[in-house]
């Protein structure tokens, strides 16, 4: 059985594509900016590769994402953001950035 089929699991979120999505994934990326700015690489957003949603208290969104360092260097990114619409309300819970091996 997979996670999309299961009550209360991640599932394809209905559209990757739409500007909501891309929204989600751009506050993701400044919200990390802010968090990190004086320890990390800025990172500018490039696409959404993949977007899963769960819906909770609101709506968790798991964004698979395509980023670009203050050093031009690509990297994937995931990202996972809690969003109560009604409220006006987003809460960055989780993000990782995969740099390519340098071996």
């Amino acid at each position: 059985m997979s996670s999309d089929s299961i009550k209360g699991g991640y599932g394809p979120c209905e559209n990757s594509d739409g500007e909501h999505a891309k929204e989600v994934a751009q506050w993701a990326v400044t919200e990390y900016n802010i968090k990190h700015r004086h320890e990390r690489p800025y990172l500018y957003l490039l696409s959404v590769l993949k977007c899963e949603s769960q819906v909770v208290a609101g709506t968790n969104w798991r964004l698979g994402l395509k980023c670009k360092d203050e050093n031009n260097i690509e990297v994937n990114c995931e990202a996972v953001v809690w969003e109560k619409r009604w409220e006006n309300f987003l809460e960055l819970t989780s993000f990782v950035v995969f740099y390519p091996s340098s071996g």
